[in-house]
């Protein structure tokens, strides 16, 4: 049975309790829609994605509460025409229907990173996402440092120091079997029965603190090229391959909402 806007979101601004009720609501709703028709976790990481930005951004949670209502209500109706119905396409397409294509479109766009089996019930998402860090590690980070030695981001900085930790503690940049990160998430999936909940929450964190950095390193590295025009060409080449290939992670992964609370405000 689908629940209604009106039966748990009131005309008036919800009281924090209350967002906490309808938050809840609408996962279940979607536990219940990944469950019932097989879809990927994936929908249920993006509604929480969607609402860790809707916080942060300070939207109207009441209003955002009803979309995100209206869009699960929404595909839980159409799972249920399509069911009923056979499969719903636009006329004259022998194809999928649209919201296949935008999911089938999303898988497309990560496959082209390294998929790292570290554990083999781990999320599509977060197993490529490590891979895609991986190569950054291995392929890219020296080189980019090297381009970045003289500049006030070089290796000795605060700002490139926190990055390198960061990046040794997400990827197997140390040639760890499995990142210092996620630990938690492994001995989660080792654990039986197991906490879904608490696995989801694993993976979403570690995504959220991927996108942080893939977004404080692409800010970085755009920085430079502003602001160190005089660099040698060699140095400006690489920044420039670094710079789109970071983009292209951000991209793929649908991470360019999530970034942190910082100016960067060094150099020149």
């Amino acid at each position: 049975m689908l629940f209604r806007y009106e039966e748990c979101v009131p005309s008036r601004k919800l009281t924090p309790g209350e967002i906490t009720n309808v938050v809840e609501k609408i996962r279940r709703k979607y536990d219940e829609y990944i469950g019932k028709y097989f879809k990927p976790k994936l929908l249920r990481q993006a509604f929480e994605s969607r609402y860790i930005h809707a916080l942060r951004a300070k939207a109207d949670i009441s209003s955002f509460l009803l979309a995100e209502i209206s869009a699960i209500d929404e595909l839980i109706t159409r799972e249920d025409e399509r069911i009923t119905l056979g499969p719903i396409r636009v006329e004259g397409s022998k194809g999928p229907d649209l919201a296949d294509r935008v999911l089938e479109e999303n898988r497309r766009r990560i496959e082209k990173y390294t998929d790292v089996p570290f554990h083999k019930d781990a999320g599509e998402e977060v197993r490529r996402l490590l891979g895609a860090l991986d190569t950054l590690a291995q392929e890219h980070w020296a080189e980019l440092t090297g381009a970045l030695r003289n500049t006030s981001y070089s290796m000795s900085s605060l700002d490139m120091l926190n990055l390198d930790s960061q990046l040794r503690f997400l990827s197997s940049m140390d040639r760890e079997e499995v990142p210092q990160f996620l630990i938690r998430l492994v001995a989660q999936l080792r654990k039986f029965p197991r906490n879904y909940s608490a696995i989801d929450r694993e993976e979403k964190e570690y995504v959220l603190e991927s996108a942080f950095f893939l977004n404080d390193l692409f800010s970085i590295i755009e920085r430079v090229k502003r602001v160190y025009t005089d660099l040698a060409a060699d140095e400006m080449k690489t920044l420039d391959s670094v710079l789109a290939w970071v983009w292209g992670v951000i991209s793929d992964f649908r991470l360019k909402d999530f970034k942190r609370k910082k100016k960067w405000d060094r150099g020149g």
